[in-house]
């Protein structure tokens, strides 16, 4: 081992030897740096223990190896291959490079994501409401009706035929005192599934709600079966020649009550059992505890009359007056 004051001597090449193969120093290294430039490949030596410390000492990166060894010429034996198999394989601290694919996932995803949510809710919501008017719109919309005339008169107070944006509308009018009868009613068809052919509030009024500047309209789309699968629109509470009503809006039959339909027409037998059956399908509905997520408890209706059925276009009957209601808690021991 031959030395220069106390140093060895090494092999040098690289940029900082220009003009020599061979310098002295403490340490020989050979070292390998990887940039967009390529590969760039040195030998050399080092002085100084800090220096060695932190040259010697630091674990290969993905930019950098560096190899250190303490004989004469000892870095001549590190081949540039050794040094590179010391690089890792991944990139350390560096950004990933994705394809177009996994770009365009990580886009597409949360948007997917998004419209599925928003989907979702839309369904959520429709069955929360079971097909009725929110309860904002429902205010909107009994402030956009005016009465035409009145078609009976009953125990709580009277029923009208209303126009709204064009159609017939049936317009129930509670006076104040009788507050009670038109909050149950209100809520039997507010909270209660009670989607049947056979009961007032299961016809589809085939409209749709939209708002134009402000204000409510409706569109047809027969046949669709949208916005209202309820006979039951809305419920209200207005004031009118300085007295309190309480209005509850409903699809209107022409028809009328079975009482008044009874005295007006003479009725074919055939005619008249298919309208008791309709009656019994919508009592059986009424009284049927139905389970799951949509479903609903059994319910008498304790005011079951001829006046209080309804007779449709279809000369078919609908079950209407939920105002006595009550709600059957069935329990198997």
């Amino acid at each position: 081992m031959s030395f220069t004051d106390g140093q060895l001597v090494c092999l040098c090449e690289g940029s900082k030897c220009p003009q020599t193969t061979q310098c002295h120093g403490t340490q020989c290294f050979s070292s390998v740096k990887v940039s967009s430039g390529g590969v760039v490949f040195e030998r050399g030596c080092l002085k100084g223990q800090e220096k060695i410390r932190l040259q010697c000492f630091t674990a290969p990166s993905f930019h950098q190896a560096i190899h250190c060894c303490s004989q004469d010429l000892c870095n001549a034996n590190t081949t540039r291959a050794f040094l590179m198999s010391l690089l890792p394989s991944a990139p350390e601290g560096e950004p990933v490079r994705y394809r177009v694919e996994t770009l365009a996932l990580f886009v597409l995803a949360p948007v997917v994501f998004l419209v599925l949510l928003s989907a979702v809710s839309v369904l959520a919501c429709r069955r929360l409401h079971h097909g009725r008017l929110p309860f904002l719109v429902q205010r909107t919309v009994a402030r956009q009706i005016s009465l035409v005339e009145c078609v009976g008169k009953g125990r709580y107070g009277e029923v009208w035929r209303g126009q709204w944006q064009g159609e017939n509308v049936a317009v129930k009018i509670f006076s104040s005192r009788d507050e009670k009868s038109w909050f149950r009613e209100t809520e039997i068809y507010n909270t209660v599934l009670l989607r049947h052919d056979n009961i007032l509030g299961g016809f589809n009024l085939n409209h749709q709600i939209k708002m134009t500047g402000g204000k409510i309209q409706t569109v047809k789309v027969f046949g669709l079966g949208c916005s209202f699968p309820t006979g039951f629109m809305a419920s209200d509470m207005t004031s009118r020649n300085s007295s309190t009503q309480l209005w509850l809006i409903t699809q209107y039959h022409e028809n009328g009550s079975l009482y008044d339909y009874l005295q007006r027409v003479a009725v074919e037998t055939s005619e008249g059992l298919a309208m008791a059956a309709s009656i019994a399908s919508g009592l059986v509905h009424l009284h049927t505890e139905i389970f799951g997520t949509e479903g609903k408890p059994a319910i008498a209706h304790r005011d079951l009359k001829s006046k209080n059925i309804l007779v449709t276009k279809e000369l078919r009957c609908c079950i209407a007056d939920l105002g006595l209601f009550f709600i059957l808690l069935l329990y198997l021991l």
